[in-house]
């Protein structure tokens, strides 16, 4: 384990969103809201987030890359075999392709996904696993809630009146606790980010994945500054073809986070756990 102090008082702003304790609690030297992480795993040129809770025995996935190698290898180190859900935020194979990888050795209690209409193959064919394994298939849409361990995880993205295909159909995930908040937009794109910005009261963020790996295509200057996040994640793979993410998206991103080790990349770090314990330091852990 890899504890990196500069990363210290980074994180620290966003301990609450999945602990669900104040800044008060964090203080008090009798708080035990447990350890939480969220983990942004190196699956190439893909997404896929796991959001854990161990005092709760909560595990759940955002998008699962393009095969099981990046999240299946962390399920099967951190002896996960269980999933409350798996949210899937578009029929893309760099995001849902793991799971044609789905075996009987993890066990997904929900399978939720978007109104994403393309991608036909991929997502029949994922549905037959669901079937084979029992677990339900269920859609969501804007004003959808999941269950997560107590904290208010909402659906922003898509909503019901629109059909769409492919990145713009993207699920955006926002987790709050009443303080803080994490926004997760998939591959969401300039044009549909202006249309949830114009549907949306409220958009701050203190972290925020940085739309279709931080693509030249995503994260406009009016996007970010509603979002204003204190930290960016950005999952692209490590030279690759496309040139994700983007000197221009960086250089929009610099305003609003103006130290560069607030912006996390898994081409430059890998896999990277955004751990937290109480009265215990906080740390960026490095697979």
């Amino acid at each position: 384990m890899q504890k990196t102090g500069k990363y210290f008082w980074t994180f620290i702003a966003i301990l609450a969103v999945f602990t669900g304790c104040s800044q008060a609690d964090i203080s008090a030297e009798t708080a035990d809201c447990g350890m939480g992480s969220i983990d942004f795993l190196d699956v190439g040129q893909g997404l896929a987030i796991l959001f854990s809770a161990e005092n709760e025995n909560w595990n759940a996935l955002y998008d699962t890359g393009n095969d099981s190698n990046g999240f299946g290898d962390t399920l099967k180190n951190r002896h996960i075999e269980h999933l409350n859900w798996v949210l899937v935020s578009h029929w893309h194979r760099d995001h849902a392709g793991g799971l044609l990888e789905w075996t009987a050795d993890w066990k997904i209690d929900t399978l939720f996904y978007g109104s994403d209409t393309g991608g036909s193959w991929l997502r029949d064919s994922v549905f037959k696993l669901a079937k084979k394994f029992g677990t339900p298939v269920v859609p969501v849409i804007r004003g959808s809630k999941l269950p997560c361990a107590g904290w208010d995880c909402k659906i922003l993205w898509p909503p019901d009146f629109l059909r769409l295909e492919g990145n713009n159909a993207s699920v955006v995930l926002q987790m709050a606790d009443g303080k803080r908040r994490t926004l997760f937009t998939g591959d969401l794109e300039s044009e549909f980010e202006q249309y949830l910005l114009d549907i949306s009261r409220d958009l701050h963020a203190d972290l925020l994945q940085v739309g279709h790996h931080g693509s030249k295509t995503s994260s406009s200057i009016a996007f970010l500054e509603q979002v204003s996040p204190a930290i960016a994640a950005i999952s692209a793979g490590k030279q690759n073809p496309y040139g994700h993410p983007a000197a221009s998206t960086l250089q929009k991103l610099s305003l609003f986070i103006p130290d560069s080790s607030h912006i996390l990349r898994t081409d430059l770090l890998g896999s990277f756990s955004i751990k937290w314990k109480i009265n215990k330091a906080l740390w960026i852990e490095k697979y």
